[in-house]
């Protein structure tokens, strides 16, 4: 989701010299200022990937670390690494440097730092990049590619229509804003099953989070058997949402679960689109993404240091929730 080139727009021609660094201060902690002028331009170079959940809780959580880059004279942000820490893998979220420092060295100062840092935990190092920058994470720290990831965005309407193509599967579909402590419970119990992780840290004040809602299929036992999520992206005026995750057993119930979330973004405006991520390897590959359309041409590369075990049940992702916070595949 996460790291990404920069657009600059240059207001000299890029061959006069370019601007020097200004005094600044390394932290290895968030200051409010900072955390706020970082989700900022998250949501200004429009990462939308990276969705509200991962920017409001990244700051709050005790498996977050990071390197800021903070101006001296003011405290503002210039640019930072953040990453989170769990199981084997320390996975970086985020390096960003803000654009007028473009090129100036800061960026290769924040990323030594929070490198240094990761390799004295020995955890396995893990990103998602751009296909254009890929080749160079690769050739450095992180040679190993897991999988792709690959963006849809359908109208309200679309996905509507798109779900009204398929039969009711057997069960009830309850938002996760209904359930009761002892389904919320099955519902982390079910994202064991299909994560292979244990991902309460993130699940629990996920659910929690503005503009976020959930559903899940329970079977005849009251068991959940199905679940989905859907939270916004970008800032509130664009009426964005990312469709993560999917976990289901067939398109009926991908359908069924989706279906009962569009209500919940026709709320925020009638306009509101979806984005759904497809990732390599997965049943959303073979079933969902061409049943699906609406492709947007942009992908996404995961790249690790070292190969891991894989522990995502791959026939049962329609879509990942491809959050950095807490990796499921």
């Amino acid at each position: 989701s996460f790291l990404r080139p920069f657009k600059i727009v240059f207001s000299e021609s890029p061959q006069q010299k370019r601007m020097s660094i200004p005094s600044y201060n390394l932290l290895n902690e968030g200051t409010d200022l900072l955390w706020k002028q970082f989700q900022d331009l998250v949501r200004e170079m429009e990462w939308t990937s990276d969705d509200n959940t991962v920017l409001g809780l990244t700051p709050i959580l005790s498996s977050t670390r990071c390197v800021f880059a903070q101006k001296k004279d003011d405290g503002s942000f210039l640019g930072c690494v953040v990453w989170n820490e769990y199981d084997e893998m320390a996975f970086i979220g985020f390096y960003i440097v803000a654009p007028f420092l473009r090129k100036c060295g800061l960026g290769s100062v924040l990323w030594s730092r929070a490198l240094e840092r990761i390799h004295a935990t020995g955890k396995i190092i893990g990103l998602r990049a751009v296909p254009a920058m890929a080749p160079r994470y690769a050739s450095r720290d992180t040679p190993i590619e897991i999988s792709r990831l690959r963006k849809n965005l359908l109208t309200c309407k679309q996905m509507r229509e798109f779900c009204d193509k398929y039969p009711s599967p057997s069960g009830t579909v309850k938002l996760a804003s209904e359930l009761t402590q002892e389904q919320k419970l099955d519902l982390l119990r079910f994202d064991r099953e299909i994560s292979g992780r244990e991902r309460s840290d993130l699940l629990i004040p996920y659910l929690s989070c503005p503009r976020t809602e959930g559903a899940v299929l329970l079977n005849g036992d009251g068991k959940v058997v199905g679940v989905a999520g859907i939270t916004s992206t970008g800032f509130e005026k664009d009426n964005l949402f990312k469709l993560a995750p999917v976990y289901a057993s067939s398109l009926s119930e991908f359908a069924s679960l989706t279906k009962a979330l569009i209500p919940f973004c026709e709320k925020f405006s009638v306009e509101s689109r979806i984005l759904v991520h497809i990732l390599t390897g997965t049943v959303g590959e073979k079933e969902l993404e061409d049943a699906i359309g609406q492709g947007q041409n942009i992908e996404l590369v995961t790249l690790f240091s070292s190969p891991i075990d894989n522990k995502l049940n791959l026939t049962k992702c329609y879509a990942p929730h491809n959050h950095s916070v807490h990796y499921d595949g």
